[in-house]
């Protein structure tokens, strides 16, 4: 029997871990994401500079791993219409878009991850294409369903949706009223169709 490989290193103090994401959610939030610095969160998480450049090669970096990667989509009901489910998909995107550490980081953070190949990939792997894999799901049904009556194209429904919300949060600086995600997920059944 082969002995079972032993980490190098020491491990990982979850300790650490959470006060960093927990620094940085509530620096975001009381200075925004251009004034937050790698000085700032060590100060506020109570930990040594060292401790984060271990974990994170640079702020970027440091802000997605605390405000998008550890994120897990939820998977979304099925709500037995296209409509529905793309109501569902919509109200989702408006959560993540108005959370309170994420609205003041997220158009810096994207800026930024643009100029950063290696975070882009991750961001890819990790957010969007989880929501792309759920935007197939649920296009699979409605073809299933009859709702379609052809494969629609799930890049496009996938940007009709978030792209309107992030139109709606961060471009047009407007607050999302209740009627939104419906009329958004109208916007986006629209596109479905036509394909």
């Amino acid at each position: 029997m082969k002995p079972s490989k032993q980490p190098t290193g020491r491990p990982r103090e979850t300790r650490v871990d959470d006060a960093i994401r927990d620094a940085v959610r509530e620096l975001v939030q009381e200075s925004g994401y251009a004034a937050l610095t790698m000085d700032a969160v060590a100060a506020k998480a109570r930990v040594g500079k060292a401790a984060i450049y271990r974990r994170h090669a640079s702020r970027s970096e440091l802000v997605f791993s605390a405000l998008v990667h550890g994120r897990e989509t939820e998977p979304l009901p099925d709500t037995g219409s296209l409509l529905g489910d793309l109501t569902a998909l919509a109200d989702l995107i408006l959560r993540l878009f108005c959370d309170p550490a994420v609205t003041p980081a997220l158009p810096g953070l994207l800026a930024e991850i643009k100029q950063q190949p290696d975070i882009a990939a991750r961001f890819q792997d990790t957010f969007i294409a989880s929501e792309r894999a759920e935007v197939t799901r649920l296009l699979d049904r409605a073809l299933a369903r009859g709702e379609l009556t052809s494969p629609a194209d799930p890049a496009l429904v996938h940007a009709a949706v978030l792209g309107s919300c992030f139109a709606w949060v961060f471009l047009l600086d407007e607050p999302p009223a209740p009627s939104l995600a419906p009329r958004v997920a109208a916007l986006a059944a629209a596109a479905a169709s036509t394909v």
